[in-house]
């Protein structure tokens, strides 16, 4: 189109700039549309979309994630299989930014009606108190998703010890 025109320089830069915001919205659209739901979980089930998600940051060669499952022999509930994976995700993030770790691990457990989430690292560690008051997003919003779930948040962390994150609900 703008090879096909007569344009002033001024409607020119108007032009481009239309472009510009154009690829930006599609970009912001296409991450929000990702929040919403994951990629991963539209090829693979919980079980592999965590694994495919460990093995990916493995790849940064920042941490090593280890990955354990046991008893995922059937797909669960899909909001539940996206709240799980969001969970997981913020606080595989939460130790990227935060707990200076070079292992992480990540074990889901599930025994009948119920699933338990290990998410644990060897990082510096925290007031585990803190999470309660703090009002940062990723809390907040590990928070809300575990209410949602009707779920259950142990916190065991000590500072030069690192973290482990316990959850459990039914499914």
């Amino acid at each position: 189109m703008k090879g096909n025109l007569i344009i002033t320089s001024d409607n020119m830069a108007v032009f481009e700039r239309s472009l510009d915001m154009l690829d930006t919205s599609i970009k912001e659209l296409r991450r929000v549309a990702d929040n919403m739901m994951p990629e991963m979980l539209t090829k693979f089930d919980l079980d592999e979309a965590l694994k495919e998600y460990c093995n990916t940051m493995n790849a940064t060669k920042l941490i090593t994630v280890k990955y354990q499952s046991l008893g995922m022999d059937s797909r669960l509930d899909k909001s539940t299989e996206i709240i799980v994976f969001r969970i997981v995700q913020e606080l595989l993030n939460n130790i990227m930014k935060h707990a200076a770790a070079t292992e992480a691990f990540v074990q889901l457990i599930k025994e009948d009606n119920r699933l338990n989430v290990v998410v644990e690292d060897n990082g510096k560690g925290f007031d585990a108190v803190l999470t309660e008051t703090n009002k940062g997003a990723g809390w907040v919003n590990i928070r809300s998703r575990l209410d949602y779930l009707k779920g259950q948040l142990d916190i065991h962390s000590e500072t030069g010890k690192g973290t482990l994150v316990n959850i459990e609900f039914n499914v």
